[in-house]
Protein backbone atom coordinates (compact mmCIF):
# COMPACT_ATOMS: atom_id res chain seq x y z
CA UNK A 1 0.00 0.00 0.00
CA UNK A 2 2.79 2.42 0.61
CA UNK A 3 4.68 1.42 -1.96
CA UNK A 4 2.26 0.97 -4.97
CA UNK A 5 -0.73 2.62 -3.45
CA UNK A 6 -3.92 0.47 -1.85
CA UNK A 7 -4.82 -2.07 -4.29
CA UNK A 8 -8.51 -3.10 -4.91
CA UNK A 9 -9.06 -6.65 -6.30
CA UNK A 10 -11.51 -7.62 -8.87
CA UNK A 11 -14.12 -9.78 -7.35
CA UNK A 12 -14.00 -12.89 -9.23
CA UNK A 13 -10.81 -12.98 -7.23
CA UNK A 14 -12.52 -14.01 -3.81
CA UNK A 15 -12.55 -17.70 -2.32
CA UNK A 16 -16.31 -17.27 -2.44
CA UNK A 17 -18.06 -18.38 -5.77
CA UNK A 18 -21.18 -17.14 -4.93
CA UNK A 19 -20.31 -13.29 -4.44
CA UNK A 20 -23.22 -11.85 -6.29
CA UNK A 21 -25.45 -14.21 -6.91
CA UNK A 22 -27.29 -14.83 -3.42
CA UNK A 23 -30.70 -15.04 -5.68
CA UNK A 24 -29.56 -18.53 -7.05
CA UNK A 25 -28.83 -19.73 -3.81
CA UNK A 26 -32.42 -21.19 -3.47
CA UNK A 27 -31.70 -23.59 -7.43
CA UNK A 28 -34.16 -21.29 -9.10
CA UNK A 29 -32.27 -20.45 -12.39
CA UNK A 30 -32.90 -16.87 -13.77
CA UNK A 31 -32.11 -16.82 -17.30
CA UNK A 32 -31.19 -13.23 -17.30
CA UNK A 33 -28.53 -13.41 -14.89
CA UNK A 34 -27.34 -16.87 -14.43
CA UNK A 35 -23.93 -18.17 -12.63
CA UNK A 36 -22.25 -18.01 -15.58
CA UNK A 37 -22.77 -14.71 -16.48
CA UNK A 38 -22.79 -13.22 -13.01
CA UNK A 39 -19.07 -15.02 -13.00
CA UNK A 40 -18.15 -13.43 -16.39
CA UNK A 41 -19.14 -10.05 -15.37
CA UNK A 42 -17.54 -10.34 -11.82
CA UNK A 43 -14.42 -10.25 -14.29
CA UNK A 44 -14.73 -6.59 -14.58
CA UNK A 45 -15.82 -5.45 -11.15
CA UNK A 46 -13.87 -4.48 -8.57
CA UNK A 47 -14.42 -4.26 -4.65
CA UNK A 48 -12.99 -2.87 -1.66
CA UNK A 49 -14.00 -4.59 1.49
CA UNK A 50 -14.10 -2.83 5.07
CA UNK A 51 -14.82 -3.75 8.75
CA UNK A 52 -17.64 -1.45 9.84
CA UNK A 53 -17.41 -1.24 13.37
CA UNK A 54 -15.57 0.58 16.38
CA UNK A 55 -13.70 -0.55 18.63
CA UNK A 56 -12.14 -3.65 16.94
CA UNK A 57 -13.61 -7.37 18.16
CA UNK A 58 -11.77 -10.63 18.88
CA UNK A 59 -13.88 -11.95 16.02
CA UNK A 60 -12.45 -9.42 13.35
CA UNK A 61 -9.11 -10.30 14.18
CA UNK A 62 -9.45 -14.26 14.18
CA UNK A 63 -11.06 -13.23 10.77
CA UNK A 64 -8.67 -11.10 9.19
CA UNK A 65 -5.82 -11.31 11.11
CA UNK A 66 -3.42 -14.43 9.72
CA UNK A 67 -1.39 -14.13 12.50
CA UNK A 68 -1.05 -11.95 16.07
CA UNK A 69 1.63 -10.09 13.91
CA UNK A 70 -0.50 -8.01 12.06
CA UNK A 71 -2.85 -4.99 12.31
CA UNK A 72 -5.71 -3.18 11.02
CA UNK A 73 -5.83 0.25 8.78
CA UNK A 74 -8.34 2.91 9.60
CA UNK A 75 -9.97 5.15 7.90
CA UNK A 76 -13.02 7.42 7.25
CA UNK A 77 -15.72 7.09 4.73
CA UNK A 78 -14.46 11.08 3.03
CA UNK A 79 -11.16 10.25 3.23
CA UNK A 80 -11.18 6.84 1.32
CA UNK A 81 -13.57 8.27 -1.35
CA UNK A 82 -11.12 11.41 -1.79
CA UNK A 83 -8.31 8.89 -2.16
CA UNK A 84 -10.42 7.58 -4.98
CA UNK A 85 -11.45 10.63 -6.75
CA UNK A 86 -7.87 12.29 -6.35
CA UNK A 87 -6.44 8.81 -7.91
CA UNK A 88 -9.08 9.65 -10.53
CA UNK A 89 -11.05 6.14 -10.29
CA UNK A 90 -13.81 7.66 -12.91
CA UNK A 91 -16.41 4.46 -12.68
CA UNK A 92 -19.67 3.47 -11.97
CA UNK A 93 -18.83 3.13 -8.19
CA UNK A 94 -21.09 2.31 -5.13
CA UNK A 95 -20.37 2.61 -0.84
CA UNK A 96 -22.99 1.02 1.21
CA UNK A 97 -23.26 -1.14 3.97
CA UNK A 98 -24.08 -5.04 3.16
CA UNK A 99 -27.45 -6.45 3.93
CA UNK A 100 -26.91 -10.40 5.24
CA UNK A 101 -30.30 -12.22 4.88
CA UNK A 102 -31.70 -15.45 3.57
CA UNK A 103 -31.84 -16.40 -0.07
CA UNK A 104 -35.41 -16.63 -0.50
CA UNK A 105 -35.63 -12.59 0.88
CA UNK A 106 -32.93 -11.26 -1.23
CA UNK A 107 -34.56 -10.57 -4.78
CA UNK A 108 -37.05 -8.41 -3.15
CA UNK A 109 -34.47 -6.90 -1.01
CA UNK A 110 -32.25 -6.34 -4.53
CA UNK A 111 -35.73 -4.38 -5.67
CA UNK A 112 -36.68 -2.37 -2.01
CA UNK A 113 -33.30 -1.00 -1.07
CA UNK A 114 -31.30 1.37 -3.00
CA UNK A 115 -27.17 0.66 -2.49
CA UNK A 116 -25.66 4.74 -2.32
CA UNK A 117 -23.71 5.89 -5.50
CA UNK A 118 -20.81 7.64 -4.84
CA UNK A 119 -20.16 9.72 -8.00
CA UNK A 120 -23.41 11.87 -9.26
CA UNK A 121 -21.75 11.40 -12.40
CA UNK A 122 -23.33 8.82 -14.97
CA UNK A 123 -21.55 6.11 -16.27
CA UNK A 124 -22.89 3.64 -19.20
CA UNK A 125 -22.69 0.33 -18.90
CA UNK A 126 -22.65 -2.19 -22.03
CA UNK A 127 -24.81 -4.82 -20.46
CA UNK A 128 -27.89 -4.63 -17.76
CA UNK A 129 -26.24 -7.09 -15.72
CA UNK A 130 -22.96 -4.17 -15.07
CA UNK A 131 -25.85 -2.40 -13.30
CA UNK A 132 -27.46 -5.12 -11.27
CA UNK A 133 -24.38 -7.18 -10.33
CA UNK A 134 -23.00 -4.17 -7.83
CA UNK A 135 -26.18 -3.95 -6.20
CA UNK A 136 -26.18 -7.87 -5.66
CA UNK A 137 -22.80 -7.38 -4.27
CA UNK A 138 -24.08 -6.15 -1.10
CA UNK A 139 -26.97 -8.94 -0.48
CA UNK A 140 -24.82 -11.89 1.65
CA UNK A 141 -26.10 -14.81 3.48
CA UNK A 142 -27.04 -14.28 7.22
CA UNK A 143 -24.46 -16.49 8.38
CA UNK A 144 -21.56 -13.96 7.10
CA UNK A 145 -23.31 -11.03 9.28
CA UNK A 146 -19.96 -11.33 11.82
CA UNK A 147 -18.16 -9.50 9.51
CA UNK A 148 -20.30 -6.58 10.04
CA UNK A 149 -18.95 -5.13 6.25
CA UNK A 150 -18.72 -1.98 3.94
CA UNK A 151 -17.88 -2.13 0.61
CA UNK A 152 -17.01 -0.26 -2.48
CA UNK A 153 -18.09 -1.72 -5.89
CA UNK A 154 -16.60 -0.33 -8.91
CA UNK A 155 -17.38 -1.35 -12.65
CA UNK A 156 -14.73 -0.86 -15.32
CA UNK A 157 -15.25 1.61 -17.87
CA UNK A 158 -14.33 -1.18 -20.23
CA UNK A 159 -16.56 -3.90 -19.21
CA UNK A 160 -18.13 -6.69 -21.60
CA UNK A 161 -19.52 -10.18 -21.29
CA UNK A 162 -17.52 -11.09 -24.63
CA UNK A 163 -13.74 -10.66 -23.44
CA UNK A 164 -12.11 -11.26 -20.08
CA UNK A 165 -10.08 -8.83 -18.19
CA UNK A 166 -6.73 -8.90 -18.38
CA UNK A 167 -6.01 -7.02 -15.00
CA UNK A 168 -5.95 -8.20 -11.41
CA UNK A 169 -7.15 -5.17 -9.98
CA UNK A 170 -6.08 -1.86 -9.89
CA UNK A 171 -4.19 0.46 -7.40
CA UNK A 172 -4.83 3.83 -6.07
CA UNK A 173 -2.21 6.52 -6.50
CA UNK A 174 0.80 6.53 -3.83
CA UNK A 175 -0.14 9.62 -2.09
CA UNK A 176 -3.25 9.39 -1.69
CA UNK A 177 -3.40 5.88 -0.35
CA UNK A 178 -0.85 6.83 2.53
CA UNK A 179 -3.60 10.47 3.05
CA UNK A 180 -6.36 7.53 3.70
CA UNK A 181 -5.18 6.04 6.76
CA UNK A 182 -6.53 7.92 10.23
CA UNK A 183 -4.95 5.44 12.24
CA UNK A 184 -2.92 1.84 12.60
CA UNK A 185 -3.89 -0.74 14.98
CA UNK A 186 -1.62 -3.60 16.27
CA UNK A 187 -2.79 -6.96 17.02
CA UNK A 188 -3.94 -7.89 20.78
CA UNK A 189 -1.01 -10.35 20.75
CA UNK A 190 1.35 -8.80 18.79
CA UNK A 191 4.91 -9.17 19.74
CA UNK A 192 6.69 -5.86 20.60
CA UNK A 193 9.48 -6.89 17.38
CA UNK A 194 6.45 -6.40 15.45
CA UNK A 195 5.13 -3.14 16.83
CA UNK A 196 8.97 -1.68 16.88
CA UNK A 197 9.18 -2.55 12.99
CA UNK A 198 6.06 -0.90 12.61
CA UNK A 199 6.88 2.57 13.89
CA UNK A 200 10.32 2.67 12.48
CA UNK A 201 8.57 2.08 8.89
CA UNK A 202 6.05 4.33 9.96
CA UNK A 203 7.77 7.10 11.39
CA UNK A 204 11.60 6.46 9.98
CA UNK A 205 11.39 4.83 6.61
CA UNK A 206 8.30 6.78 5.25
CA UNK A 207 8.02 10.04 7.98
CA UNK A 208 4.61 9.60 8.33
CA UNK A 209 2.62 11.02 10.85
CA UNK A 210 0.13 8.27 11.54
CA UNK A 211 -0.95 7.32 15.20
CA UNK A 212 -0.27 3.91 15.77
CA UNK A 213 -2.24 2.05 19.00
CA UNK A 214 -1.99 -1.59 20.37
CA UNK A 215 -5.20 -2.74 20.11
CA UNK A 216 -7.77 -2.19 23.14
CA UNK A 217 -8.28 -6.16 23.47
CA UNK A 218 -4.63 -6.38 24.44
CA UNK A 219 -5.22 -8.55 27.91
CA UNK A 220 -8.60 -10.05 27.21
CA UNK A 221 -8.59 -13.51 26.00
CA UNK A 222 -11.06 -14.53 23.19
Amino acid sequence: MLEQGFFIPKTNLFDDDWEGSLHLFNGEEDRFQTKEKIKSAKDWTYVSCWYLDEPESHAMWNSYGQSDDSLAIQTTHQDFKLACTRSKTNMLAYFDRVRYQEPDTAQKLYNDQPVMRWYNDEFTVSDPIFAHLPLQLYHKHKAFSFENEARLVLVDNDATLENNNEKIGFHLLIEHSKEMISKIILHPNSSAWFEDTVRKLINDTYKLDIPIWKSSLVGHKN
